[in-house]
């Protein structure tokens, strides 16, 4: 059961007075991770080297890392990858596969994404001379129609990024029918960003079908890590990275080459202070639900969904108080019915009891975790949540470079959106003190 009095208790920050609801900009660190790495930073090296052996300890912040990533997507920890963020990670990824991406080539992108997902996949085909094909996003409900991917995958696309979730409306991509196209009709690379997905729903890669996928630690409420999680060792074979040579008369076994390339890729070393504070991260998810029981592993897909029905609660609450205004717009939600959402959708259904199931204010009308962004007409966005600051309630702004699917969806034109990202330390109380402030701005 999710005891969201018990979990907030977890957090040390929610005794000082602020209301924080800008869990996708900046997530509240719990007391368990903060401790962690703290604990790390004095008792590891100041950084390792995957590649350079810095002593049994820096390795076992490393390993203990790379398992907690592992577990938190259903992968190996021998195909993680860490980095500062993901953002780096992609970029050296994207700059790593030229053969993927020389002239005959097709990328395929969506605008529902951050951009962060997109530039290095962008820079990297004008590199090497790829071509670039686009996802459109269906802009009333914000979502990612999937069967466009049928007309734009084909014999020559190699690689396929989207996003698991959008950051700002929550809308949720169906990953494995996209995953299907893919993989029938070419050998492309289907790379999925989850750093907006992570934090509410667990993740399996296989049954996503996705051969690598992206995260940041930080929108969990851990520590600035980024990883990359590979399908299998043999992927890692394929990059061209720059490394330490062995004789040339060496022939590597395939995990000692995959260890070498995961070194190639962490190149520049890593912090054992901040790599410390992951397993407490991944830990501190699978307890979210006191009553889960089993490993890591297990535990995370007991907790993730306790915890993700009681933020949809919330959502649905906003929503709801936000709609009795009349004037205020809920972005890819006002307006809409839930005849869209009887379908379902891969790994919706039951995801948050209530996808396609009558609510009235839309909000279940597509596969969604629990994000929200709206906009008061006339009213920059901006104004609206320094009024918010004032009354000590934290949001996030949305402004004209931050979203390119707002950016179609003439958003910024109206002066941006305000964005609320839900977290386990969410109340009613919280969404209540929001409206209240944003009722007398209207």
């Amino acid at each position: 059961m999710f005891d969201s009095a018990r979990v907030r208790g977890l957090y040390v920050s929610q005794s000082d007075g602020w209301t924080y609801l800008n869990g996708g900009a900046r997530a509240q660190v719990p007391e368990k991770v903060s401790s962690a790495v703290t604990r790390a930073f004095r008792t590891a090296p100041l950084q390792a080297d995957p590649g350079a052996g810095n002593g049994t300890r820096g390795d076992a912040y490393i390993d203990a890392a790379r398992e907690a990533v592992a577990d938190l997507v259903g992968g190996t920890p021998e195909c993680v990858v860490l980095g500062p963020s993901r953002a780096v990670l992609l970029n050296t990824l994207a700059a790593s596969v030229p053969a993927k991406l020389r002239m005959g080539r097709e990328v395929v992108l969506s605008r529902v994404d951050d951009p962060v997902s997109n530039a290095p996949w962008e820079l990297a085909a004008d590199l090497y001379g790829a071509s670039l094909r686009w996802a459109e996003a269906e802009l009333t409900t914000g979502s990612l129609p999937t069967w466009q991917f049928s007309e734009l995958i084909g014999t020559s696309t190699s690689i396929v990024a989207v996003a698991a979730a959008n950051e700002h409306i929550g809308t949720v991509t169906d990953v494995r029918a996209i995953a299907d196209l893919l993989h029938a009709k070419s050998n492309g690379w289907l790379v999925v960003d989850a750093a907006s997905y992570a934090p509410y729903r667990y993740i399996d890669m296989a049954e996503w079908g996705a051969d690598v996928v992206a995260l940041d630690l930080a929108p969990l409420g851990g520590p600035e890590v980024g990883a990359l999680v590979f399908r299998d060792p043999a992927m890692l074979a394929e990059l061209r990275l720059a490394e330490v040579k062995t004789g040339r008369h060496s022939t590597p076994d395939l995990l000692s080459l995959a260890k070498r390339r995961v070194a190639a890729l962490e190149r520049g070393g890593l912090a054992p202070g901040l790599l410390g504070a992951v397993p407490a991260t991944v830990d501190f998810l699978a307890g979210l639900d006191e009553d889960a029981t089993g490993d890591r592993h297990e535990r995370l897909q007991t907790s993730l969904p306790a915890a993700e029905a009681y933020m949809h609660t919330l959502a649905r609450h906003l929503v709801d108080g936000l709609r009795d205004f009349g004037v205020v717009h809920v972005i890819g939600v006002t307006g809409e019915d839930d005849s869209y959402g009887q379908a379902g959708s891969h790994g919706a259904a039951g995801s948050f009891g209530g996808f396609g199931s009558g609510d009235s204010s839309g909000y279940n009308s597509v596969d969604r975790v629990p994000r929200v962004s709206f906009l008061v007409p006339g009213v920059p966005a901006s104004s609206v949540v320094e009024r918010l600051l004032d009354n000590g309630v934290v949001a996030e702004v949305v402004g004209l470079e931050d979203s390119a699917l707002f950016d179609q969806m003439g958003v910024a034109e109206m002066g941006g959106a305000v964005c609320v990202g839900f977290a386990p330390h969410n109340t009613r109380y919280d969404v209540d003190q929001l409206v209240r402030v944003v009722g007398g701005m209207v």
